[in-house]
């Protein structure tokens, strides 16, 4: 049986990547023929390790797949700006025609590789793929609800109903998709990307740390806020906090903070050995599709302290068991003192986040997907 998963970005090392390899190489382990293709190139230095039967192909290397909105266009005639408008409107014309050339090779090669299913990582590659193959698609939406009622969203997603099967990444998210309206939906979980079989001494670390793209959506700001709070109070200055990531408010966070307890630690690609050596994982997203990292931190025995970020997260963290969910910051900052204090509760904390990760092993989820393809 052969499946494509189908991305927007090559040489992306984000969840979506992550997502498409694990999976991707769990059915070739199961005799399935897999590759995932990119419409486009994530113009960088990332070398993406891979099986070598995954086949792994970019359609389009030289384009970018960001391109401009006629509003910011139509922004830019308003301030008067009629120089950066008319170069505006000659990218975003230059990328409505590459980008038509680049729908024409997508149907090519699917005409010559013939797949059985076709996974759609992204909502805009709906409009890429040809009618011939929108019964073998499922379309998995990689964030929460919310993200999926965004205006360009919705209406693709619309656009396509009883045409295509959607996937979404938690039971929450799928009972709204059916609330609104959605038919042919299914969940699958995410799953973690390793598998660990050594012991975390979390008392002994005293770190803290958070593995995230240092964005809006992941309010790192409210983290820093907390941890300034936290570091004030002279009974924790044997703990630190190591924040791994990048991302466009990184200057923004590093002004925030006041403690040198609070170390910036930049990108990541050794998420295991972060994990491996912290005592709790915090999370102050304001929303997500499902959160790797909770996973990835339950699977070394770390256990989490969040905000609530949405419809998976009841279903990603068993509160007061697994972790703790925190109504509002200051709720936050005592649930983790509450962790941090007690060695005990921290250590019964750590074995249950491990038993609750069996859920999201890769064996697992990967007989998900086979079921779908049955």
């Amino acid at each position: 049986m052969k499946i494509v998963f189908l991305q927007n970005k090559g040489k992306s090392y984000g969840g979506v990547w992550q997502v498409n390899k694990l999976v991707g190489e769990a059915l070739i382990k199961d005799g399935y023929d897999v590759s995932i293709i990119s419409i486009r190139e994530n113009h960088n230095d990332n070398q993406l390790e891979h099986d070598d039967r995954l086949h792994v192909e970019t359609l389009n290397t030289i384009d970018d797949w960001e391109t401009y909105t006629y509003s910011e266009i139509i922004d830019e005639l308003k301030k008067m700006h009629l120089k950066k408008a008319f170069c505006k409107l000659k990218y975003r014309l230059h990328n409505n025609r590459t980008l038509k050339k680049d729908t024409k090779k997508l149907e090519l090669y699917l005409d010559e590789f013939q797949p059985d299913y076709i996974i759609s990582s992204h909502y805009q590659l709906l409009d890429m793929i040809p009618k011939k193959y929108l019964s073998k698609t499922y379309h998995e939406h990689h964030t929460d609800f919310n993200d999926a009622l965004q205006k360009a969203n919705w209406k693709t997603l619309l656009k396509y109903d009883k045409k295509v099967k959607y996937i979404w990444l938690c039971k929450s998210t799928m009972e709204k998709a059916i609330e609104h309206g959605l038919h042919n939906n299914y969940y699958i979980y995410n799953a973690v990307r390793f598998h660990n079989t050594k012991e975390n001494d979390v008392v002994k670390h005293k770190k803290l740390v958070t593995v995230a793209r240092i964005c809006d959506q992941k309010r790192i700001d409210k983290m820093v806020n907390i941890a300034n709070k936290l570091f004030e109070d002279s009974n924790y200055k044997d703990w630190i906090l190591e924040i791994y990531g990048d991302g466009p408010r990184e200057k923004d966070v590093k002004a925030l903070i006041k403690s040198s307890q609070i170390k910036m630690m930049g990108r990541t690609d050794s998420v295991k050995d972060v994990f491996m050596s912290a005592s709790i994982n915090l999370i102050t997203s304001d929303y997500e599709g499902f959160c790797l990292t909770i996973v990835e931190g339950y699977e070394c025995g770390v256990p989490v302290v969040s905000l609530n970020f949405g419809e998976p997260t009841e279903e990603v963290i068993e509160n007061n068991v697994s972790g703790f969910i925190a109504k509002d910051e200051d709720d936050y900052l005592i649930k983790l003192k509450k962790l941090m204090n007690d060695s005990k509760l921290l250590m019964e904390m750590s074995k249950k986040c491990k038993k609750f990760n069996s859920k999201f092993q890769i064996n697992n989820i990967v007989k998900e997907w086979e079921k779908l393809f049955k």
